[in-house]
C-alpha cells in the first residue's frame, strides 16, 4: 500500500448497559463512582449512539465496533435488555448494522464482559470472565466463544473476528487462538479472521501478525487517551485539545499516532465506548471528533483508514 493502514478499536459497546459501571462494581468490586466522586451513571441512552454514528460517518473512520452479546448478564441482544422495552434493543442492534456495517468490523467482547457465564447451568461464576479464562483450555473456551458468536448471528450481525474483554486469555493464549479458529469457523467461516488481545503501544513499531493459520492477531498500538474523560468533569476545548494532542497535535508532527508511523508500525487506537461517553458529558466523542479532523487535515497523505478484516487480509503470511 502506498499509505499505512490504521484503525479505530472500539471496546465494550452494548446497547443501554454502561458496561464498565457493571464490570467495575460485580468483578472489581468498586464503588459506582467515577475517581473524583461523580456517580457512575447505569446506562447509556440511545442517542449517544446515533452520535457516535455521525461522527463515523462523516469523517469516514473505520476499524472495528465490539457488541457485548448479553452485557452484564441482563438480558441480550436477541430477548432484549432487562428493564428496557425490547424495541430499544431492537432500535440499537438496527442503528449499529445500518450505520456502521460500511465503517466497522463487527465482533463479541464474549458473553457478559462480566461474571462468567456457566453455559451448562445458565448461572454465572463468581469470578469475571477475564480471570476465568486463564485456567481454561481450548475444550471450555470454544463453546463459550461460540455462544458469544451465536448470539450475534442470531441479532443479525456478521462477526470477522473476537475482542477479548480486559485480558481474556492472554495466560493460555495458544488454547485460546484454537478456540478463537474453531468458532469462529463453525459459526462465520471465512478464509482469514483477526483478535484483538495484545496492547503493545510501549512497542510503537509493532504491525499485526499471523498468530496461527488464517487467524490475525491485532494489537493496539496507540492507548485509550480518551480514559482520563470518564474521570474528569472539565468540557471545555483546551481540555478536549490536550487529550487529542496525545495522539495527534493541531500541527500533526508528533503524538503516538506519529511515533507509531515514524517508527514503521500500524496506528491501531484503542478507544472504550465509556471513554467516549465520558459518564454522559460526551467528552470523550468530542475527542474522537477532533482527532478525526486533524488526521483528515494533515495526515491524509500517510494513512489510510481500514477495518480489522481489511487490515488482516494485508498482513502476509510467514515465509
Amino acid at each position: 500500500m502506498d499509505k499505512t493502514p490504521i484503525c479505530l478499536l472500539v471496546d465494550d459497546p452494548c446497547p443501554l448497559i454502561h458496561v464498565y459501571r457493571n464490570h467495575w462494581v460485580d468483578v472489581h468490586h468498586k464503588p459506582a463512582t467515577t475517581d473524583d466522586g461523580r456517580p457512575l451513571l447505569e446506562h447509556i441512552p440511545n442517542d449517544f449512539l446515533d452520535r457516535f454514528c455521525d461522527v463515523v460517518e462523516k469523517h469516514g473512520v473505520k476499524g472495528k465496533f465490539s457488541v457485548v452479546p448479553a452485557p452484564a448478564g441482563l438480558g441480550d441482544v436477541v430477548r432484549g435488555i432487562e428493564g428496557f422495552p425490547p424495541e430499544l434493543t431492537q432500535q440499537w442492534v438496527r442503528t449499529t448494522q445500518s450505520r456502521l456495517g460500511a465503517f466497522m468490523d463487527f465482533c463479541p467482547e464474549m458473553i457478559t464482559h462480566n461474571l462468567a457465564l456457566d453455559l451448562s447451568s445458565g448461572g454465572f461464576f463468581d469470578v469475571g470472565e477475564s480471570e476465568w479464562s486463564q485456567t481454561q483450555t481450548r475444550a471450555t473456551l470454544t463453546p463459550y466463544i461460540t455462544h458469544a458468536l451465536e448470539l450475534l448471528r442470531d441479532a443479525g450481525y456478521r462477526c470477522t473476528g473476537v475482542t477479548s474483554p480486559w485480558v481474556f486469555g492472554i495466560k493460555v493464549e495458544p488454547e485460546y487462538t484454537a478456540a478463537i479458529q474453531a468458532s469462529l469457523r463453525s459459526v462465520f467461516p471465512a478464509s482469514r479472521h483477526w483478535y484483538f488481545l495484545h496492547m503493545m503501544w510501549d512497542k510503537p513499531a509493532t504491525r499485526p501478525w499471523v498468530a496461527a493459520p488464517g487467524l490475525v492477531a491485532i494489537a493496539a498500538t496507540v492507548a485509550d487517551w480518551w480514559w482520563e474523560t470518564i474521570n474528569s468533569p472539565r468540557t471545555d476545548e483546551a481540555f478536549v485539545a490536550a487529550v487529542c494532542d496525545k495522539m495527534l497535535t493541531e500541527d500533526g508532527r508528533s503524538g503516538q499516532i506519529v511515533e507509531v508511523l515514524d517508527a514503521g508500525g500500524w496506528p491501531v487506537v484503542l478507544t472504550h465506548w465509556q471513554s467516549l461517553f465520558s459518564n454522559g458529558l460526551e467528552t470523550g466523542l468530542r475527542v474522537l471528533e477532533l482527532l478525526a479532523e486533524r488526521i483528515d487535515r494533515t495526515l491524509k497523505d500517510r494513512v489510510t483508514w481500514v477495518t480489522c478484516s481489511e487490515m488482516a487480509r494485508l498482513v502476509p503470511d510467514p515465509s
